[in-house]
């Protein structure tokens, strides 16, 4: 396998230090090698709601429109300036089981069904249970979610 010129989990860093100058420190094959959307997947894999919602706000709208620069930036912008250990999200299909879910994410976090699935794989069993006894579900609503989780 090829050596890559540059390293995701450095730039993540930096990123999640707020280095809004990194761009310029980085060489020409760096730049060139450097890729939003991968950027943006790899950031999307934390547990920060707030990190996630502000990646599908900011600057999944744009990520195939604004320069590679301005778009790092924006990445900077969605860290809460503290250091994080991500993952790799896995885009899964949703099926029935996971119906539930991703309504209950949509009203919680008043995000569309597109955001939703994108982080639905990022929620464990126990946080779904818990969001949906906040949002009111009644006891047979938690025992048939909990049967469809699994």
């Amino acid at each position: 396998m090829a050596e890559r010129a540059l390293d995701i989990f450095a730039l993540l860093s930096q990123i999640d230090k707020k280095n809004y100058q990194i761009w310029d420190s980085l060489t020409e094959a760096q730049q060139k090698e450097f890729s939003p959307l991968i950027v943006m997947r790899w950031m999307s894999g934390t547990s920060d709601p707030f990190q996630i919602i502000m990646l599908n706000e900011v600057v999944n709208p744009y990520v195939f429109e604004l320069n590679k620069e301005l778009l790092l930036k924006l990445l900077g912008v969605c860290s809460n300036g503290k250091q994080k250990r991500y993952s790799w999200v896995n885009l899964k299909t949703v099926g029935k089981k996971q119906k539930t879910a991703v309504e209950l994410i949509e009203q919680y976090y008043e995000m569309t069904t597109r955001e939703a699935l994108d982080v639905l794989p990022m929620f464990s069993s126990e946080e779904l249970m818990e969001l949906a006894e906040e949002l009111g579900l009644q006891k047979d609503e938690l025992k048939n979610f909990k049967k469809e989780l699994g």
